[in-house]
């Protein structure tokens, strides 16, 4: 079966919508990526976060941490997708921060698998402000173990528990 670019943007969407509904609450759900694009090959993708007020640090800028965030689930939406929608808890990951992210704005994250086998998956990860693709804000590196359970559609956690 050849696959196009269509056929791998419909199931990265169908990627981003799984993860951010999976737990009601959770950080994917609460600040989901929106889909942008991806590569012919499903290898790399584009995601867009839209940052808000409660993402900012004590001096008004992207906290890091936010940051982090954004480039984690940006490398872990990817390589769950290429993993058959696996889980793939993230076993290691370097972050780079080059400048602040302004909060209003949207920081856009490309993600890219560089290394795949049975067990282990390695990608990195750039970031740049929407209006300023020049100029990047940070970036990662990940390495994500791949697990034998899918991730259920639907599952019920409560706040507090």
């Amino acid at each position: 079966m050849i696959q196009n670019k269509e056929y791998h943007e419909q199931r990265l969407r169908a990627a981003i919508g799984r993860r951010s509904s999976a737990q009601p609450g959770s950080i994917n759900n609460r600040y989901p990526p929106e889909f942008v694009s991806c590569s012919d090959d499903g290898q790399s993708c584009v995601v867009r976060y839209r940052l808000k007020p409660e993402m900012r640090n004590p001096m008004g800028w992207l906290h890091g941490g936010m940051t982090s965030t954004m480039m984690d689930m940006g490398m872990g939406l990817l390589v769950y997708y290429n993993a058959e929608f696996k889980l793939c808890p993230t076993s290691s990951m370097t972050v780079n921060f080059l400048r602040p992210g302004r909060i209003g704005g949207s920081l856009m994250v490309q993600s890219e698998i560089t290394f795949h086998g049975n067990k282990i998956f390695h990608a990195c990860a750039r970031a740049w402000m929407e209006d300023e693709p020049d100029k990047l804000i940070c970036t990662a590196t990940g390495s994500y173990i791949v697990t034998p359970k899918a991730l259920p559609v639907k599952e019920n956690i409560r706040d507090n528990e």
